[in-house]
């Protein structure tokens, strides 16, 4: 990234006045502050005509430093996700426990993954490979996975 030290500015003004000379010198950093301005007055009109048009827009601030660390950034977001989450809870609850127990799953619903089958339990056939019609229905490989 380009850092500007008292060092580097003197170089430059030195070197300036050489190539332009003490006479066009102001003149031209006359020219230069002014198209400083301009810029900067293009720049806040810009971002205002665009704030107009999207006003949930974060500061300009918070996404120049979103560009500079995004960790952070990604960081500070999932805070206030936490923070919402947290304000989300019912009061009763503040640890976000149920108090109430869980539905017990119909009969025919399969098993969640990871779920062990009950001692002397079959387990389903596996579902028969299907054709559109176009080619024949080839059933997969588990050497390919």
């Amino acid at each position: 990234m380009l850092t500007l030290s008292p060092a580097k500015i003197l170089v430059v003004l030195v070197i300036a006045l050489i190539v332009l000379g003490p006479e066009k010198l102001p003149g031209m950093a006359r020219q230069i502050g002014g198209a400083w301005g301009d810029l900067r007055r293009f720049r806040a009109r810009l971002e205002t005509e665009v704030r107009d048009v999207f006003p949930d827009l974060p500061p300009a601030h918070h996404v120049a430093q979103a560009v500079r660390s995004p960790l952070a950034f990604l960081d500070r977001l999932a805070d206030e996700h936490e923070r919402a989450q947290a304000s989300a809870q019912t009061p009763s609850s503040p640890t976000g426990d149920r108090s109430e127990p869980l539905p017990e799953p119909p009969p025919d619903a399969p098993a969640p993954p990871g779920a062990t089958a009950p001692p002397g339990a079959t387990a389903p056939p596996p579902p028969a490979p299907v054709s559109d019609g176009l080619l024949p229905a080839v059933p997969d490989d588990p050497s390919m996975n």
